[in-house]
């Protein structure tokens, strides 16, 4: 472990990631550094003149009667994709996986539980190194409700005295050091081990607040490809087993695969600053040794061969597309961030470039300029924290057949909320209906109002429908859907019964401006969610 050293006025900054995590600190007078952990972190080459990066891999193995094992120290032991060993931590939590990991002693674990067993140690080992230190964890924007709270229950174990949070888009751009004016178009491009996908944002109402406080980010245009790290791995283990003139039904190459994968890795993260590495494995049954080299030209013909660049040209001209066809004057995109591993890879950036010759493309932090952003965030004084944006359910209103809006937060609106800034009765739309829907909708400004008192139905789409008198009638400003890919739902258990008012619900806002719902099953009694993250309001 790293020598200790005075964590006063530091700061560190957490990305938790589906294949990768880093922890970097920032303190006045300190470069931003990522944090090694030896035996579990693994170094990642960086341009001349600067260090390297290091990354934990998010994998946590459980073995009978062992303590865990914990990132790099899984991938070397080739036991990565065993089923003792959960992944993808991330997106299991997102997804809300039911999959549980055999723990031994017949006791399985549970993907929240896994997330717990990887991050504690990690944080806790940070906060030896920086005792008292402060801890700012980047939130993707379609995190789901409890996620944020399961990383801060996980933090506070560790013992952050203090712990906040900052949007991942924010973070980047704080991390990149990119101000853009408000309502200039930012296109993130984003190529890691399982994604690639293409962002473009732009600054709202809020911006010229620095990175000390949120920048309103708005997106704009959303675009996925099918290229991504994995598959350039999966590519470069079937030239390497060629090189070593094996088939993959061979048991020799079985016996190899958790090594060849491993080395397939590697050499997509190493060979842009080698240029070249030879690959040496033992087959320890057979005793045969296989050979090979690869190089920079082998990686390029596997890139060319599987089309690799004209997929990520692609994904990019459909966000443009879906930017123009959104309409507004958003004015040239000026700043391109790139992230992720595999924007590392010369090929990728030199293409980015090419595509955007007039702007600045930030390349120098593709793994950790979140997590370096995130350390250096610095929160805004709390009197001073106002929602920007208005926020309302979007409701059906039978008079005149067509949709309304009721707020339950308007532009303006201080942060943390004193008490409830809303409350409402949902009631079922049908006999039998047993998830009810939170439709939160983003609308760009609208006068203050009292706390809405109301009474609306959940209907079979998921859409709410007004059971009482209207009040809000017109919704004015841009409408976003807000928590549209990460719903917030309501079990009714027993089943609910048509038109029988079903759940109160009461909304608060939290210091990190998130919207958080408390509701009653009105027939059980029980509360159902107690201050359940909704979303996080700009």
């Amino acid at each position: 472990m790293e020598q200790k050293q005075d964590g006063g006025g530091m700061q560190l900054g957490l990305d938790f990631g589906i294949s990768v995590t880093v922890i970097a600190a920032a303190g006045p007078g300190r470069n931003t550094r990522t944090l090694e952990f030896p035996g579990i972190s693994r170094e990642f080459p960086a341009p001349p003149g600067s260090a390297p990066v290091c990354a934990v891999p998010s994998l946590v193995e459980y073995r009978d009667g062992e303590p865990v094992r914990l990132g790099e120290e899984v991938l070397c032991e080739g036991t990565a994709d065993t089923p003792s060993t959960a992944r993808w931590l991330r997106r299991s939590l997102f997804d809300k996986s039911s999959v549980q990991v055999p723990a031994g002693d017949g006791r399985m674990v549970r993907c929240d539980e896994a997330a717990g067993d990887f991050l504690l140690p990690l944080l806790s080992q940070a906060l030896q190194i920086y005792p008292g230190a402060v801890l700012i964890i980047a939130l993707p924007p379609e995190a789901p409700a409890g996620y944020g709270e399961l990383l801060q229950r996980v933090a506070r174990s560790a013992g952050a005295p203090s712990c906040s949070m900052v949007s991942e888009y924010d973070a980047a751009l704080a991390g990149y050091g990119c101000s853009p004016a408000a309502g200039e178009p930012v296109v993130l491009l984003t190529l890691s081990e399982t994604d690639l996908e293409v962002v473009v944002l732009t600054p709202g109402r809020l911006s010229g607040t620095g990175h000390g406080g949120s920048s309103g980010l708005r997106v704009l245009a959303r675009a996925t490809g099918p290229a991504c790290c994995q598959a350039i791995d999966s590519w470069i283990v079937q030239d390497l087993l060629m090189k070593f003139r094996l088939l993959e039904s061979d048991q020799r190459a079985v016996r190899l695969m958790p090594q060849v994968r491993y080395e397939a890795a590697r050499l997509r993260e190493h060979l842009p600053v080698t240029g070249e590495k030879e690959i040496r494995l033992t087959d320890t049954v057979s005793g045969k040794t296989f050979t090979a080299l690869f190089t920079t030209a082998d990686l390029g013909r596997v890139l060319a061969d599987h089309e690799v660049i004209p997929a990520l040209l692609e994904c990019i001209d459909r966000a443009l597309s879906a930017l123009r066809m959104r309409g507004g004057d958003f004015g040239p995109v000026r700043s391109v961030l790139l992230l992720g591993a595999g924007c590392a890879l010369p090929a990728v950036q030199d293409a980015v470039r090419s595509r955007f010759l007039d702007a600045v493309v930030y390349a120098d932090h593709p793994l950790d300029a979140v997590a370096r952003g995130a350390a250096a965030y610095a929160a805004p004084a709390p009197a001073q924290d106002r929602i920007a944006c208005s926020y309302a359910l979007r409701y059906w209103d039978p008079a005149v057949q067509e949709h309304h809006y009721r707020f339950l937060v308007h532009s303006g609106t201080r942060y943390p909320s004193a008490g409830q800034v809303a409350r409402i009765v949902i009631s079922a739309a049908y006999d039998g209906q047993t998830l009810l829907g939170i439709p939160l909708y983003e609308i760009g400004g609208t006068a203050g109002g009292s706390m809405p008192q109301i009474e609306l139905v959940s209907d079979t789409g998921g859409g709410v429908r007004l059971a009482g008198p209207a009040q809000d009638a017109e919704s004015p400003g841009q409408v976003v859907h807000a928590n549209e890919r990460s719903p917030t739902l309501l079990v009714a258990t027993p089943p609910a019964r048509k038109d029988e008012p079903r759940f109160e619900c009461t909304f608060t806002i939290d210091p990190e401006r998130n919207l958080c719902l408390s509701a009653r099953d009105l027939v059980t009694g029980t509360l159902v969610k107690v201050n359940a993250l909704v979303h996080r309001l700009t």
